[in-house]
């Protein structure tokens, strides 16, 4: 199992038997002269599964809908929010609500909620847990709002988080937010994930060009015996499983 950091809240999944693309935005270069998507992974004969967890701009790029010209054996599973925001047409995808569940002979994906727009998935195949938040985080903003809304806005992660750990007490391979654009707490969110849910690996997502303020989150996971995996550049792999 490979995953790779494409860019802001994409990553890309290996598995032998398929790949899975979620939330791309742009492609990172995998060498001098190829794209992991363009070049590398639309270009594999193994079934692509593109998954999407809401309609912002940071998370949709629209032309995914374009790959299955290039890769028939593309699928795409969305959030239903970008049918009801009109981003997206009813035949180009599966759409899940929370508590709603695609399964194939490959892999199994279950749509949980956020606390902003859209979904988070959790999703598994050979019994590897592998979960995307989307934008579920802690948006606290104490810096910025009342004492009483950030613990509005506490208190909805905290009950999705909940549900999440109902479903499963182990996750394997964790993809998250540390925003740095939150203030001195920006970690909070991830902190009460790896704390709740055990957690074997955790990669950081939407830090925009902050990697040495998402990477500082490694010394907190490790007191909950997580491997944090520390991102440096676009197109950065690990090998996993």
């Amino acid at each position: 199992m490979v995953v790779t950091y494409i860019y802001h809240s994409g990553y890309a999944i290996e598995f032998d038997e398929f790949s899975v693309i979620i939330d791309f935005l742009k492609d990172a270069k995998r060498d001098e002269k190829t794209y992991w998507v363009y070049d590398y992974l639309l270009s594999k004969q193994e079934d692509l599964y593109v998954l999407c967890t809401h309609s912002h701009s940071d998370h949709f790029n629209p032309e995914i809908l374009l790959w299955k010209e290039k890769k028939p054996n593309t699928h795409y599973i969305f959030s239903k929010e970008l049918l009801l925001s009109q981003k997206t047409a009813p035949q180009d995808a599966c759409y899940l609500d929370k508590g709603d569940v695609y399964e194939d002979e490959n892999i199994r994906i279950e749509a949980f909620g956020s606390t902003d727009v859209g979904n988070s998935f959790l999703f598994t195949h050979n019994d590897i847990w592998c979960f995307h938040a989307g934008d579920l985080n802690n948006w606290h903003w104490n810096e910025e709002v009342s004492k009483k809304e950030a613990l509005t806005y506490e208190n909805n992660f905290l009950c999705e988080l909940e549900l999440i750990a109902e479903r499963t007490d182990r996750i394997h391979v964790a993809m998250f937010p540390i925003d740095p654009r939150l203030g001195r707490n920006y970690m909070r969110g991830a902190e009460q994930f790896v704390k709740r849910i055990r957690t074997d690996y955790f990669l950081p997502m939407h830090f925009g060009e902050c990697y040495e303020k998402a990477n500082a989150f490694e010394k907190y996971a490790s007191k909950h015996k997580c491997t944090y995996l520390a991102i440096t550049h676009p197109g950065q792999s690990f090998c996993l499983y």
